[in-house]
């Protein structure tokens, strides 16, 4: 008997001294923000998009099995056709349109992180095209 309350005395300060060991962080903090566009478009986009947003080639017709290819993100493609709200979605929902290979983000990054993306894509229109987008943004789909 005298071991069992030993062992048990042990158990709870070992208990103890591990709780007392730990940070007291908010349950809240899924990770940190990162608020650098080009570095999470390098680490979450162009893998698919290329790293000048220049898209997979041939990106218009479906491959061989019927999937289409990442369109560019820069003036050739037709992101920048489309208001924020919906490329926000896309991001976060990943691609609508049947046979897209978009995965969604919205497990993975924060609004600030995605809209820190959306910045960095914008670099790669030209004044235009950031015109239009804009005038398309303001007035939603």
């Amino acid at each position: 008997m005298n071991r069992l309350y030993l062992y048990c005395i042990w158990l709870m300060l070992a208990f103890a001294t591990t709780a007392c060991g730990q940070r007291n962080t908010p349950a809240t903090v899924a990770h940190d923000v990162n608020t650098d566009g080009e570095v999470l478009y390098l680490q979450h986009c162009a893998e698919c998009h290329g790293e000048q947003g220049e898209g997979q080639p041939n990106w218009k017709q479906p491959n061989n099995v019927g999937v289409y290819p990442a369109p560019p993100h820069d003036s050739t493609g037709h992101t920048w056709h489309h208001p924020d709200d919906l490329l926000v979605q896309i991001i976060v929902e990943g691609g609508s349109m049947p046979m897209s290979n978009m995965p969604p983000f919205g497990d993975q990054l924060s609004k600030t992180e995605i809209q820190a993306i959306l910045a960095h894509i914008q670099t790669f229109w030209g004044a235009e095209e950031r015109a239009f987008q804009e005038q398309v943004s303001r007035q939603g789909r």
